[in-house]
């Protein structure tokens, strides 16, 4: 069966409905014409948009993974990526294990105070099981290891959602809530408001964005076997979290 055409905008339809509404033949199919091209363009940085967006998500793995040919290695090699697996597992399981939750819990807490004259507590946010939920959700790969004597050093692929990003955008929405609700800075926020700052704080964690980072990971050789640098790994996955002062 014949099937009609589709009406588009740059179609012979479109131009008769232009000339009857009193458009010169010329006109009309040069109106036609840029609505096309208006079109064409609006669909296309959409779908830039969105096939960006989709490609992002897609690069970040779903769970941690050791992305190198571990049976491969040599023994010292295996003993140091485990050394690191090890640790990062660890980390993300049991946040308090080190001290780079509640860095971040402080780094929030000073962010607040400088931004919003408030600290976490006035606000109704918990500051420590925030910092906990971020390093929770570290997700990370292993993708190389180099050893020299009793010193190794593991390559590792970090995704991280941005804690600078999530306070910047939460604290410019409260600033202006605040601003509309009459709070002045340090003043005691009601039951009511601080329910709507927590929810507004937990909204824009959630939808935080991730970033990849890569890091080296130190370890020196014991008798123990292989150890983390704590201090170290906690200043770079401060970093890679976005974490800076």
């Amino acid at each position: 069966m014949y099937e009609k055409p589709p009406v588009t905008m740059n179609s012979p339809k479109m131009r008769e409905n232009l000339q009857a509404r009193g458009y010169s033949k010329r006109t009309a199919a040069v109106i036609a014409v840029l609505i096309a091209v208006f079109l064409v363009v609006n669909v296309v940085q959409f779908a830039a948009r969105f096939g960006s967006s989709v490609s992002e998500q897609l690069d970040a793995p779903t769970g941690d993974n050791v992305a190198l040919p571990y049976f491969d290695l040599t023994a010292d090699e295996q003993a140091a990526v485990d050394a690191a697996g090890t640790r990062l597992a660890a980390l993300k399981e049991e946040p308090s294990s080190s001290d780079l939750a509640a860095e971040l819990a402080g780094w929030l807490e000073d962010r607040l105070r400088r931004g919003l004259r408030h600290t976490p507590e006035d606000l109704g946010i918990d500051a420590e099981a925030w910092a906990g939920q971020m390093v929770s959700r570290l997700t990370y790969s292993i993708e190389d290891v180099e050893l020299s004597g009793d010193a190794a050093v593991v390559g590792v692929h970090v995704w991280a959602p941005r804690a600078g990003e999530i306070v910047s955008k939460a604290s410019e929405g409260m600033s202006t809530y605040f601003y509309n609700q009459g709070v002045r800075d340090g003043e005691p926020l009601p039951d009511d408001l601080q329910e709507d700052v927590l929810r507004t704080f937990e909204t824009t964690t959630e939808s935080a964005p991730v970033e990849e980072r890569p890091l080296d990971i130190a370890l020196t050789r014991s008798e123990d076997g292989f150890a983390v640098d704590e201090r170290a790994l906690e200043r770079d996955l401060l970093d890679a979290l976005g974490a800076v002062v």
